[in-house]
């Protein structure tokens, strides 16, 4: 009776021997990964001293002259601030009723106080010292303007992807924009609201619209443990502190932002609405409950402590605990006091003010409002973010547009 041969077990020492390709394959992958890596972190600081020069050469080469606003909401009484009363300061009326905040012009006090107290220290020629007192606040705005340029192009590449063609075209748009390059650098309270808001957006949980529906690259045993071990209340937002970190980040100076000039909390307003209703958006939301109870719970902490900070300078500027933002609504809305200043048709954003903006990118502009509520082949997430930017533009620039005087 014939019986059928057993194959013979290989030796182990034969079977480490072998090859194994997987982790041929996983090494490959990692240091591929590893790779890339740094050479984007290459990329970024790179592109961050380019613009530092930018920016720079654009501070000192501007000759022009915008709004009286670079200088009276700022320089001024920045400069009271750092010398006192009696060094020459042209406070205007607004100052005097607290319809501005002091966070603005406290940050140039600051450096006007330091650097004059370092070139006392060095026994500098006082012709000297005031040509550096007089580019330093220009300065230090185009090293904010690069900070926002930064910003704008690493906001892009987190909603296109590292190294897209949409991210770059961002950057360039940005960085050699006629408008940025005349109005950036200038010491203006827009200017730094503007890269707060830009710097706040790149921290902002952009996976809240995300698409919990759609099918996932695991397999089907990743996706059962997966099922298992998640809760239906666990945060699915901010599963490390890092993300709660980047959170904080984006609130606080968001409320800067809006301290600094209120009429920012539209933008605020109309992200807040979308993110928390949908409104507009494809797919399911990958948010639980927890994790907009965090957001609002660290909403409460940042806004507390800008609060706190702004309440602080304010009281050591105006000598009395104010609140200018309050003020400021109370001026220009309640009473209707800015139209002395001038008003504008209700189509001037649209007609004017957006041209103005974007220049030879208005008709590009278009095309992206028009393609903002197709899904197109980059998938649901990069769909939802720009219907976002979309509905902040035009929720923001239909609000403003109802108030008489415009800026």
């Amino acid at each position: 009776m014939s019986t059928s041969a057993k194959p013979s077990p290989v030796p182990a020492a034969a079977e480490a021997a072998v090859p194994h390709r997987d982790d041929d394959v996983r090494r490959k992958l990692a240091i591929r990964k590893a790779y890339h890596t740094a050479y984007y972190e290459y990329q970024r600081r790179d592109m961050m001293y380019l613009l530092v020069i930018l920016r720079f050469v654009n501070a000192i080469t501007i000759r022009t002259f915008f709004q009286p606003d670079e200088y009276f909401q700022s320089l001024e009484p920045a400069w009271e601030m750092a010398f006192g009363a009696s060094s020459g300061a042209w406070i205007t009326w607004e100052w005097h009723h607290q319809l501005r905040s002091s966070l603005h012009p406290a940050i140039f006090a600051l450096l006007y106080f330091v650097v004059d107290r370092a070139m006392g220290v060095m026994s500098m020629y006082p012709q000297f010292k005031a040509i550096i007192l007089a580019y330093l606040p220009r300065v230090f705005q185009g090293l904010v303007a690069a900070v926002g340029d930064y910003y704008t192009w690493q906001l892009a590449e987190k909603v296109y992807g590292q190294g897209s063609n949409a991210a770059f075209t961002t950057l360039l748009i940005t960085s050699l924009s006629p408008w940025q390059w005349f109005c950036s650098t200038r010491t203006l309270s827009n200017s730094l609201e503007t890269v707060l808001t830009i710097v706040a957006l790149y921290y902002w949980p952009w996976a809240l619209y995300g698409d919990s529906s759609a099918p996932k690259k695991t397999s089907p045993d990743a996706a059962e443990a997966d099922k298992a071990t998640t809760s239906s209340q666990e945060s699915q937002i901010f599963k490390t502190n890092a993300d709660v970190n980047s959170l904080r980040i984006c609130l606080f100076l968001a409320a800067i932002a809006c301290l600094l000039r209120p009429t920012n909390l539209f933008i605020w307003a109309s992200i807040v609405t979308v993110s928390v209703s949908r409104l507009g958006l494809t797919g399911t939301s990958p948010a639980k409950v927890s994790d907009f109870l965090i957001i609002l719970r660290e909403a409460v902490i940042c806004g507390a402590l800008a609060l706190s900070i702004s309440a602080a300078s304010d009281y050591y500027y105006f000598g009395v605990w104010t609140f200018p933002p309050y003020q400021w609504l109370y001026f220009n809305i309640t009473k209707s006091l800015a139209v002395f200043y001038g008003t504008n048709r209700w189509d001037y954003y649209v007609t004017e003010g957006l041209p103005l903006l974007l220049t030879t990118c208005v008709p590009f502009t278009l095309i992206a409002f028009f393609s903002s509520t197709s899904i197109g082949t980059e998938g649901a997430f990069v769909s939802n973010v720009r219907f976002q930017f979309t509905f902040t533009a035009l929720t923001t620039i239909a609000t403003l547009s109802l108030i008489s005087h415009k800026e």
